[in-house]
Order: C-alpha cells, then structure tokens, then sequence
C-alpha cells in the first residue's frame, strides 16, 4: 500500500465535513494549596516541589467540589460562550482518570443538564490523553453527519484518589484537580461566527516505556505506584517533541508560526524543557500546571482553553495556529493541530 503524503492526509481530511470548537469552558478546584504545604503533607523535604519541579501551589476540590460539578461548572461555561441550549446536544462525551463512579461520567453529566432524551452519552479512557481520544470520537461523529452540535467534558479530582495516606512520595504531590469543556459544531452551520478548525489526529504507543509508571490498588486500600521520575521525564519530552514533530509534517504548518501549544504538562520544568528541545518560546505554552499541578486528562484542556481564550482576544487575521498534543500512561501519545476558521 501507498503511504499517504501530508497533501494526502489533508485531501482525505477535506473529504469530511470540517469540524469547529466554537467555545470551551475550564475550571480548577477552588481551594488552593501551597506547594510547600503538599511537600509537608507527603513527607518530602520543604521546597521540593517549588525547586525541582517549578510547581508554586496546587488546585484542590472543596469538600462541596467533585468531578460532576467542576465538569457541569466547565460544560456551563462552554454552553454560554455558544449560546447553545442543553437540547440541541446531540452527544455528550467524558473523560476522567480519577471518576469511577455509576453512572459514568457522561451519563451524569447528561441527568444534570437535563438533555434530551435521544442526546448519546460516552465515556472515553486514556487517562491524561483522554481529552485527545474524546475529540478525535467528537470529530468523528461530526464529520460523517452523524452529529451537528457535541460536547466534550473532562473532569479530574486527584486530591482524593493520591492521598498521602495510599501514596508515599513525590507522586501524588504532583496533580491537582480541574475540568474543560469544549463544544464542537459542524462548520456549515457557523457561517460567520469564530472557531478553530481541528485537524487530523495521530496516534500511537511506545510500549518500551511502559514500565516507568504503573499504578495499581492494594488489597489494604492504598496504592502501588512504580514511578521513575527520571525515565519518565526523558520518555515525557522525547516523545512530545516527535509528536509536534510529526504534527508540524501533516499539517504543514511549521512550529515557528504556532501560537499556542496545548501539551501535557508533567511539571513546569519540562515544559521549560520541551519548549527549547523544540526550539519555540516558552511563552508559548500556557503556563498552567505552575499554579495548579498536572490536573491530568484535563492538563490539555486547560491548556488548550487558555490557547483559546487568547486567540479571542486578538483580532481574526492575528490568530494563530494550536498544536495539541498529549502522552497517557503506556506510553500512549498523540497529537492533532488546530486552524482559525
């Protein structure tokens, strides 16, 4: 068989019908807590955190907070930039790798806006390439006309699941908690208004890194989590640079003319650290897991609402492209790019 060109992709791409995020939504727990308090929680020497990771305080769910309300508060928020109704969803798809709960996620979500009857819920996995795995599915249902109006919900709330109590070290002190949202509408049916194209998506897993972090229940409760930092480190930032990569040669659109990258952000540091193996500015990565810590499969999401948020604000000729890419335990990965409409 043939392999496809970029040209190739794209003429397969443009077959479809084109996809637009027209609005999104995001939102941290609301309590936030200094770094050094979460050094002192997890029995890890004051400042760690702060010094090697480059994480200042973490963002926790209150106790009237959890992964349906911060996901419905983020859907909300979505809704409203659109102007869209609950009833003219025609699907509702979540992800979250910290909600185990029945119902699922996506049918709570749906109980809570009250959508009608014959809107589809869906839960997705992946964990932190959850919201990639959703979008790609988002797309996909617009693109063949089976879908005009989908939105999709991440919602992750690690304060509860990585305890210091069920976790020792570093690990659990590295997440918060957070959700997004983003609606999607085919782009016949936004004539005039603003939006980001989504591109192709690509995918894969490099098994080889599978072993740097597994996490695993005990029978007593607790948690046992194998994690190598520095493996995982070096795995985190050979393998996003080859995603950008391989996005900038589908695409076609080169990294020096992207406006926003919406990775996954282990830690500030590597991000620091991505951004010059790439050779982009820093500044082009939105500075979120600074404040919150990695918040998980809605890392992207936020980082990809800020992204958003800033192309608003500028005038429509000035906007950029986004690259999107994201790494999930396994090692899954993948990436996709997004165009101004």
């Amino acid at each position: 068989m043939k392999a496809k060109t970029a040209s190739g992709w794209e003429t397969e791409w443009k077959k479809r019908a084109p996809a637009l995020v027209v609005s999104s939504g995001f939102l941290t727990g609301s309590r936030i807590v200094p770094s050094e308090e979460v050094d002192r929680a997890f029995a890890m020497p004051i400042g760690k955190l702060r010094k090697r990771a480059g994480i200042e305080s973490l963002a926790y769910a209150s106790e009237s907070e959890n992964e349906l309300t911060l996901g419905a508060g983020s859907l909300d928020e979505a809704l409203r930039g659109a102007s869209c109704g609950a009833q003219e969803l025609d699907w509702i798809i979540a992800t979250s790798e910290t909600h185990h709960d029945y119902p699922a996620l996506a049918a709570q979500l749906h109980s809570r806006l009250v959508a009608r009857e014959n809107c589809g819920a869906l839960d997705v996995g992946g964990a932190c390439l959850g919201l990639l795995n959703a979008l790609a599915v988002a797309q996909s249902l617009v693109g063949s006309g089976a879908a005009k109006t989908v939105v999709v919900v991440t919602a992750d709330v690690h304060s509860r699941v990585l305890t210091a109590g069920r976790v020792v070290g570093e690990f659990g002190g590295l997440f918060g908690d957070g959700a997004s949202a983003f609606l999607l509408r085919r782009e016949e049916d936004v004539p005039d208004g603003p939006g980001y194209r989504l591109g192709d998506f690509l995918f894969g897993c490099a098994g080889q890194y599978a072993a740097a972090i597994r996490v695993a229940p005990k029978r007593d409760g607790g948690l046992d989590v194998k994690f190598d930092g520095e493996a995982v480190s070096r795995a985190a930032i050979t393998r996003m640079e080859k995603v950008i990569a391989a996005v900038e040669a589908r695409s076609g659109i080169c990294r020096k003319s992207v406006g926003s990258f919406a990775t996954h952000q282990p830690n500030p540091r590597l991000v620091a650290l991505l951004a010059k193996h790439c050779g982009v500015s820093p500044g082009t990565f939105p500075p979120i897991c600074r404040t919150s810590g990695n918040l998980g499969s809605s890392m992207c999401g936020a980082a990809l609402h800020a992204a958003l948020q800033n192309a608003t604000n500028r005038e429509s000729r000035e906007r950029k492209p986004i690259f999107l890419v994201s790494l999930g335990p396994g090692l899954l990965f993948g990436g996709t790019w997004l165009t101004p409409a």
